[in-house]
Parts: C-alpha cells; sequence; structure tokens
C-alpha cells in the first residue's frame, strides 16, 4: 500500500514530561513545527505517514514528546500518539549485547570464547569469537541479504522462523556458499549466533531472557520482544510500516532486477518478524527507546569492566581496534553501537535500526545529557532517507534554546 502525496497532518501531542523543571513551550512548539514541516516534506519521497520524537534532557527529565501524522496510509487510520509503537530494528542489537556481558559478568562465559566452544554445530565458523560477532569483524556472512529470504518475506510473510532456519540461509553448504569478507562487514547472523549462545549458556530462551533480564530489570513498559508472533495487544499499538527500498542485495554485484522488487509499496506490519530476531525484532515507542539507550550509557545495565568491553571500538574503515572515531576515520562499532562524527556536531554515539518498514534513530550527547530519539513507519532507499535532517532540525532548536 503506497502512501499518496498528500499527507494530513495530525498533530495530537506536544506532552511536556518534567521533573523540577519545565521544557520550555515555545521550543516544545518548535519541535512539534519541526515534526510537521519534514512529515509534509518527505511523506512522498519516504512513503512515510507519521513520525515520533522523545526528546530528553536529563535521566529523569525534564522532556518533549511529539507526534505527527498518522499511524497509516488508511483514511480511517488514527493519528500517532503517545504509545504507538515501532519496530526497533538493530537498536535492539543492544539487548543481545546486554545479555552476553551480564552473562560474562556472572563468570557463565567470556566474549572471548569461539562459536567452537559454544556452537559446535558449526564447525565453518568454529574459532569465531564472540566480541567479533558483537563488533562486526567475523567475516560471516549476512542471511537477511540473500534471496531466499527475499523470498520468504515476499511469498510466506507471515511464517516464523527458527533461528536455526536463518543460520542456515548463511551458512556453507560446499556449492554457491556465500562470500566472506575481512575487517568490519555488517552482518545480522552475527546476532543471531550470539542471541542463540546467550540461550544455551543461560538454559532459557532468548525471548526470556530478553524479558527478565532487559525488559523487567530495567522497567520498560513500552518495549516488547517475541521470536515469533507478537500478542494482539501489542501488535494494535504498531503503526503500519511500508517497503519502499529498491536497492539490490549485498549478493547482487550485477543487480539489474532486485530480489525484494515486489515487496515495495507493502503494508508490513503484519509480516512475522521471526526474521529479524536477537539482530533486531523487538518493537517499542521512542520513551522507551531513550530510557534503555540512557541506562546503557550511563553503565547502568552491566558492570565497568563490561561497560568498557560494551564501548570498545573498531573502524569501519578498517575493522581494527581504535581509541575513538577521527576525523580521518569518524565511523566506528562497538557491541551493537554505532559512533561516528555526525557533521557539525562533531563526535556522538547513536544509531538507526532498520526493519522492512520501520525506522528507530537515537543519538546521544553525552556533553549535554541530552538524547533525541525518533521512530517513523517507513524504510526508502538510502538516497531517499533524511530522517537525521529532523534530527539535526530538533538539535538545532535545542541548542538555540540554551
Amino acid at each position: 500500500m503506497m502512501v499518496g502525496k498528500c499527507v494530513a497532518l495530525v498533530v495530537i501531542a506536544m506532552i511536556l514530561v518534567a521533573s523540577g523543571a519545565h521544557a520550555d513551550s515555545s521550543r516544545t512548539a518548535r519541535i512539534q513545527a519541526a515534526l510537521e514541516t519534514w512529515l509534509s516534506s518527505r511523506s512522498s519521497a519516504e512513503k512515510v505517514t507519521g513520525v515520533a520524537a522523545y526528546v530528553s534532557f536529563g535521566d529523569t527529565g525534564p522532556a518533549i514528546e511529539a507526534f505527527a501524522g498518522k499511524v497509516g496510509s488508511s483514511p480511517q487510520d488514527p493519528p500517532i500518539r503517545q504509545g504507538t509503537l515501532f519496530q526497533m530494528g538493530s537498536t535492539s542489537k543492544s539487548f543481545a549485547a546486554a545479555l552476553i556481558l551480564k552473562l560474562e559478568a556472572a563468570g557463565k562465559l567470556s566474549i572471548g570464547d569461539t562459536l567452537g566452544k559454544w556452537l559446535p554445530q558449526y564447525p565453518a565458523w568454529k574459532d569465531v569469537t564472540i566480541q567479533r560477532l558483537l563488533n562486526m569483524t567475523s567475516g560471516i556472512p549476512n542471511y537477511s541479504e540473500t534471496e531466499a529470504m527475499s523470498r520468504i518475506w515476499i511469498g510466506d510473510p507471515t511464517r516464523d522462523l527458527t533461528a536455526e532456519d536463518l543460520i542456515a540461509l548463511a551458512y556453507p553448504a560446499g556449492s554457491g556458499d556465500l562470500p566472506t569478507s575481512g575487517g568490519y562487514h555488517y552482518s545480522n547472523t552475527n546476532y543471531i549466533l550470539a542471541g542463540m549462545i546467550a540461550a544455551k549458556v543461560a538454559g532459557q530462551s532468548y525471548r526470556d531472557l530478553v524479558h527478565r533480564m532487559i525488559i523487567e530489570a530495567v522497567g520498560l513498559d513500552s518495549t516488547f520482544y517475541e521470536s515469533g508472533a507478537y500478542p494482539v495487544a501489542v501488535t494494535d499499538r504498531l503503526a503500519h510500516g511500508y517497503f519502499d527500498n529498491p536497492a539490490c542485495s549485498d549478493y547482487q554485484p550485477k543487480c539489474i532486477k532486485p530480489w525484494n522488487l515486489a515487496l515495495i509499496g507493502r503494508d508490513v506490519s503484519g509480516m512475522s518478524t521471526s526474521w529479524a530476531q536477537a539482530a533486531g525484532g523487538a518493537i517499542a515507542d521512542a520513551r522507551d527507546v531513550d530510557r534503555w539507550m540512557r541506562a546503557v550509557f550511563k553503565g547502568h545495565v552491566v558492570p565497568p569492566k563490561q561497560q568498557a568491553e560494551w564501548m570498545a571500538l573498531v573502524s569501519i574503515k578498517t575493522g581494527q581496534p581504535i581509541a575513538d572515531v577521527a576525523a580521518d576515520d569518524p565511523r566506528g562499532f562497538s557491541l551493537g553501537l554505532g559512533r561516528a562524527i555526525l557533521g557539525s556536531i562533531g563526535a556522538h554515539w547513536f544509531y538507526q535500526g532498520e526493519t522492512l518498514g520501520y525506522r528507530t534513530l537515537y543519538v546521544w550527547f553525552e556533553q549535554e545529557n541530552l538524547m533525541i530519539t525518533l521512530q517513523t513507519n517507513s524504510q526508502p532507499a538510502a538516497e531517499a532517507d533524511k530522517l537525521h535532517d529532523l534530527l539535526g532540525s530538533i538539535y538545532d532548536i535545542v541548542r538555540d534554546a540554551r
């Protein structure tokens, strides 16, 4: 279902959540206007119908929460509002990293352990360490870029896949194997494997670990994770999501017709998220994304030793360890977290997680104790994606008001 050129802007909230101090009403109105302006200008190009923003100025507030547009393209669809849910995509890779590090802190494993120790059924990858899975230097191919994955999305979209099903899409079979890589290579397969290790070590399903050790432990009341189908109480709150990305797969070097072409225009909200699982299958609202990521960056999730491991960067350019990003090496990746020099605003922790019809973006401005989180309901082509422009506009508003 495609979104028309004219999208009604339905503004239903400019909510100040204050603890002691009140956010300036003019600043709130300007942030709301920024959302409306962005949605009006990008609705056609990005096939987006709504956007949510959460801007927090400290661990307990104050904060500004704002929404524009609707949950879908139908005239009957309601407005985006507080509690509207979006798929988190790869921002929830941080859940897998947290579980591994919590298990390490409990003496159950080490991030230096190999796959051969915990998952011996995959001997081709036996020497890869857990750390290399989490920082994307394993060289293991990406199952979600395969033609087989695209066929499932298109032809069997409600099928619930197991972690083993996903690994089988990337595991070498001896003929027609996917290419391996050196250095840094982004592969969702890494995080499916990490989730399997966490489950094996703990003796519980990955789903139950996320609920017990993350959602309940941190008090996330609008964050949800299921390895298969979500309950109606969650899906009823989920915005519709639209796929509009004509890009070819990483494994289509001479691409003429993208494998995902038949997905373009679809509302993917009814598809099974089991294809993402530990690589990005969680659902949340923007406020809970903020709450979780603040806990991560403030060191409230794991002990100091594991926190240091969590933040240790490799260069996206070289795959080698770096102390921090720099002008000549501006992008780094740690364990499920990204860091980059973001234009004139400098080096910051950030992540944009995507699924087939959703985007969740946060940036953590540590020195200012500021976090900006945005969520919207489409996946466009990379060159059409201007969600970072909205984040920049909001940052400028906040900076000018200080």
